[in-house]
């Protein structure tokens, strides 16, 4: 797919995207997202239920599924916003003649009236209710960054100071296996809060991928990342 076929798919994708918000209302969102760049993937958005705009980067959830290889359509998910809103989400793929994800059509509908009437209702049931929250839309690409990493050491426990080489390469194939490395700064920024050097991000990588590096090096940063 070329610059002009992507161009026009584009146009057609936002008739489409402007077809959806104008039915059902100001509840839902249509955003759309040029997988050419990851970090500044939002190239048209109508509506306003995650609170992005023009500019932004893909989501945790999108950046997992194409890191992944799996950038199936993925349908009707709950996702929440940093506003606490709850969102029935759904995230569409298409792809180029060799298969590889090139525009990702993304639907946000604010479901919180209705999970709060439907909450009233069943009040006096009082069912417990889990939600799976995978995404907690952001804008742009370091505060992104700052949340995945955020979840990856929590799910640790530990604080970084305490972490061994196993608990840092534990975090690093967490962030990996979300597609966090899909985004260009993520390797320094990733050194920077786990003090090594931008090498032994490099060098932790190539292990959990299996490319056979040896001799991995976890000196902590002295200087700052390179």
């Amino acid at each position: 797919m070329n610059e002009a076929e992507k161009s026009l798919l584009l146009e057609q994708l936002i008739q489409v995207g402007e077809a959806i918000c104008r039915t059902i209302g100001p509840q839902c969102e249509v955003v759309l997202h040029d997988l050419a760049d990851m970090e500044q993937s939002i190239v048209w958005l109508k509506g306003m239920v995650t609170e992005r705009s023009v500019g932004g980067c893909m989501t945790a959830r999108g950046l997992s599924l194409v890191r992944a290889g799996r950038a199936d359509d993925s349908y009707n998910y709950t996702t929440r916003t940093r506003s606490g809103k709850m969102v029935r989400s759904s995230l569409v793929f298409v792809n180029n003649e060799q298969a590889e994800p090139v525009i990702c059509m993304e639907i946000n509908f604010d479901a919180s009236p209705f999970v709060a009437f439907r909450r009233t209702l069943e009040t006096l049931a009082d069912p417990a209710e889990s939600y799976d929250f995978q995404d907690a839309f952001i804008d742009d690409a370091p505060q992104m960054l700052e949340s995945l990493f955020q979840r990856a050491t929590d799910f640790i426990g530990k604080p970084i100071a305490q972490m061994d080489k196993f608990d840092r390469l534990r975090v690093v194939q967490i962030l990996d296996d979300a597609g966090v490395f899909e985004l260009r700064k993520a390797i320094p920024a990733i050194a920077t809060y786990l003090g090594v050097t931008r090498f032994t991000i490099h060098n932790y990588l190539n292990e959990i991928r299996g490319k056979g590096a040896s001799d991995l090096t976890d000196e902590p940063m002295e200087d700052g990342p390179n």
